[in-house]
């Protein structure tokens, strides 16, 4: 730390400091409380989770037991006056100090006590002033100036031009700096926060050793687990640069505060930085929206962050700005301000976690990154933090380096190039639902000129056995296209009919033919009232009935599953009768795993499109397809390519994968990769085909990279014939709590181990054969495209317990409230 940087530590370390923000005066209250920049030892008990240097718990314990010895020791000398009784009642008081007291208890036997602290925050890191100076050399990050502390300093910014630092698509607030990190003047400085080690993982660094230097031991909280070796490892501001050159921003919920140690919840007083004004680019002349395309806020600290965020912040959810993210935590702790911000803009501004307006910024809450978020292991957290902050934050990075290098032209102004602002408006139409046609539509009288030689053959299978409909775009595969098919009079069979709009991602019930590459060819399937055909359009004719009687398993008859599964659920069978020949797919596991290892925190069409890219990439080319656009009589061709081999796959690099979108799955894809050529290949995956226990499948899948338990029952279910495998996610869950037992869903805020295996045994205990099976027709009628043809009451059924558990959440909510009142 140079000299600079440790005054004005101290500065912001003072209790009154000589120097104050331009908007404090020392009337306000905020200053009106006593204090010192000292900090006694009685004081620092109250955030043992931030101050213990090791982490580890015994030393916590030792710390705590001496500092609450050390303040009885430091009361005032009328305790050693007292009666004889009263001594020998002393220790039975001294053993009730040493339970855990509650806050408030902890609180009103200190204030008067112990000396408060006012802090300041750090400023803003960006690469505004991280990476740029107002001369052309690289300047480190000062963290808040001496003086105006909230709002960053004034590089030249707009001299840094676009094609060097990216917009910033994530900005991360903590919620105020632990004394640690004012100390050494650094963000997230405390030696066990888990933030640069995740980030590093994310990142590609390494933070430290992660070993105590007091002790020499590992931190045992995540030592094993971190991805780079101590060759990686770099210092703060190499890591600071790595952050923010990658379109990361960090900074603080509160710019000042009085606080007793280092807990978020020991803090009064506060007055907040001012981060809206940041986001929307008028803190200062240095930031504009040239140099910011904030998609997400990334609250740190969890919960007790997110509601610092809310309680400053709410009239930013009501302008119809922000909107909760879509997983589980999100949507919980920042439901009642959403509920506020829909009834002011009428319910318009998000649906699901889906953005549905223009220039709308999620807001994502994770698992704290403190030491005091001892509920998360840190694998818990890096996986929460790579799917709601840098799988995203790098997916927009990479989508933004792509389109520099290929708009990049002489002579092309920076400002069209780089202005995420713009490039929202121009990309939000697609981005948001709508009732037009897509873009480019593939007609099936177009596909008819394609090897006329070869004619629709017959599979010869009920449409009770199998209706593709129900089966290829339901989430199990993602290589099918729908195609269009025209009226009878332009030379379509009788049963064509106007292809209706697709309703979801997930397909629609009104298809009736598709394309899509199946091996070494590229073939259409046609759904028909009675039966379903197919027809080659590349590739070698024969043998191709047989091939696709295993891809749709035809050897198990469906039916009778059906009329079992329907005397054990009597929903299910309303469900059957409604959406018939639903079939578990055998596909290719190569593929299946490559697929799902993608499927992470992403939905149904950038999945396709990734696997497409990662196709043509590297797979063989096949054929072309022509394609029509909406307006025009001839569109382009779309070029169709085979899944990679193994082999073909031997010189992929993660910046190859990353360069075609793949963000942090790159480095999945590329280990997995790795361990399977050295587990055997294809051999080992077709061995796994052949075992009789899924929960044994399961375990071998997860020793891959990106590969979780639900990712391993997808692959186990989808490709390697373990029909009792059950792939369980938030849906699957509310339908056996729904169906079968409400206390699977439990107070838990996430699919633990215990939760996610008695879900899957739910469905195997009711369903005796081929549960997996069962599971997905269920989980089929659940999407938003079958929602029309499924009988009123079983849709009224799903209605009525959403509504149930909305009520019951917002009655406990209410409950708790009444609670912290009394």
């Amino acid at each position: 730390m140079n000299a600079s940087a440790a005054s004005s530590s101290t500065l912001r370390r003072s209790s009154r400091s000589t120097r104050s923000p331009p908007y404090f005066s020392r009337q306000s209250p905020y200053f009106s409380r006593q204090g010192t920049s000292s900090r006694p030892a009685t004081s620092r008990h109250f955030s043992l989770a931030e101050e213990v240097g090791d982490g580890n718990t015994s030393d916590v314990m030792n710390h705590a037991t001496a500092a609450k010895k050390n303040s009885v020791k430091g009361s005032s000398s009328n305790i050693q006056s007292k009666s004889t009784i009263n001594q020998a009642k002393k220790p039975k008081k001294a053993k009730r100090k040493a339970k855990s007291p509650s806050k408030r208890t902890k609180k009103a036997k200190t204030k008067s006590t112990t000396p408060v602290e006012r802090t300041r925050s750090f400023e803003p890191a960006w690469w505004g002033n991280v990476l740029t100076s107002t001369n052309t050399s690289n300047t480190l990050h000062s963290h808040a100036a001496a003086g105006t502390p909230t709002a960053p300093t004034a590089p030249d910014a707009k001299a840094h031009t676009a094609l060097t630092s990216p917009p910033v698509h994530t900005l991360i607030l903590g919620t105020h700096p632990s004394i640690a990190s004012l100390d050494k003047n650094e963000m997230y400085g405390f030696p066990t926060n888990a933030f640069w080690y995740i980030a590093g993982d994310a990142l590609g660094f390494r933070r430290s050793t992660a070993v105590s230097p007091k002790t020499g031991k590992p931190y045992v909280y995540f030592h094993d687990h971190l991805r780079h070796t101590n060759n990686e490892i770099l210092d703060y501001p190499q890591q600071l640069e790595r952050m923010v050159s990658k379109g990361f921003a960090i900074w603080d919920i509160i710019a000042e505060c009085e606080r007793e140690g280092s807990l978020d919840t020991d803090i009064e007083g506060e007055v907040v930085n001012p981060i809206r004004d940041f986001c929307e680019g008028t803190l200062n002349d240095s930031i504009d929206s040239e140099h910011l395309g904030i998609k997400r806020i990334v609250i740190s600290n969890g919960t007790t962050g997110a509601k610092f965020f809310v309680k400053h912040f709410t009239d930013w959810f009501v302008d119809g700005k922000l909107c909760a993210a879509g997983d589980d935590m999100s949507q919980r702790v920042f439901q009642a301000v959403m509920n506020k911000a829909k009834k002011a803009n009428n319910g318009s501004i998000m649906e699901g976690g889906i953005v549905r307006k223009e220039g709308l910024i999620e807001v994502v809450c994770l698992p704290g990154v403190s030491p005091a978020a001892a509920k998360f292991t840190y694998l818990e957290k890096r996986d929460a933090w790579e799917k709601g902050c840098y799988g995203p934050g790098l997916a927009d990075y990479d989508e933004w380096d792509r389109s520099r290098k290929v708009s990049q032209t002489p002579g092309t102004p920076i400002k069209q190039q780089a202005s995420p602002s713009k490039q929202t408006k121009n990309k939000s139409p697609k981005k948001s639902p709508s009732k037009k046609k897509p873009s480019i539509r593939l007609l099936s009288n177009d596909l008819a000129a394609l090897a006329p030689e070869n004619e629709w053959i017959d599979l010869e299978v009920p449409a009770r056995e199998l209706r593709p409909y129900a089966t290829l775009t339901n989430g199990q595969c993602f290589n099918w296209l729908v195609v269009d098919i025209e009226p009878a009079e332009a030379g379509g069979t009788p049963y064509d009919s106007p292809q209706k709009q697709q309703q979801s991602a997930w397909g629609t019930h009104d298809a009736k033919e598709w394309v899509g590459p199946l091996q070494n060819r590229v073939i259409s399937i046609r759904e028909t009232p009675t039966t379903t055909h197919f027809r080659v359009l590349h590739g070698p004719a024969t043998g191709v009935k047989e091939d696709l009687q295993r891809y749709f398993r035809l050897e198990t008859p469906l039916a009778p599953l059906y009329e079992e599964w329907s005397r054990a659920d009597a929903r299910l069978a309303k469900i059957a009768n409604a959406i018939p020949g639903v079939r578990i797919l055998r596909q290719d596991p190569l593929e299946c795993m490559m697929s799902f290892i993608c499927s992470s925190n992403n939905n149904i069409p950038r999945i396709a499109k990734m696997i497409s890219s990662f196709r043509e990439t590297y797979g063989t080319f096949m054929m072309e397809i022509p394609t029509r656009r909406d307006g025009e009589d001839d569109g382009i061709a779309m070029r169709i390519f085979s899944f990679p081999t193994l082999a073909s796959l031997a010189n992929a690099t993660e910046d190859e994968l990353r360069g075609l979108g793949y963000g942090y799955r790159a480095k999945f894809i590329i280990e997995t990769r790795n361990l399977l050529v050295e587990c055997g290949g294809n051999d080992f995956l077709l061995n796994l085909r052949t075992r009789q226990d899924s929960a044994a499948v399961q375990a071998e899948l997860t020793k891959f990279s990106g590969i979780g338990r639900k990712v391993a029952d997808c692959i186990a279910l989808f490709s390697l014939d373990q029909d009792d495998a059950i792939p369980v996610d938030v849906h699957v869950q509310h339908i056996a709590s729904r169906d079968y037992d409400p206390t699977v869903l439990g107070e838990a805020k996430s699919i633990t181990p215990t939760i996610y295996k008695r879900v899957g045994d739910l469905f195997r205990e009711r369903f005796d054969s081929y549960p997996g099976w069962a599971h997905s027709l269920l989980f089929v009628a659940e999407l938003p495209s079958f929602r029309g043809i499924l009988p009123a009451d079983v849709v009224r059924e799903m209605d009525e317990w959403r509504e149930h558990e909305q009520r019951k959440k917002q009655e406990k909510k209410e409950e708790s409230k009444k609670a912290k009142a009394k």
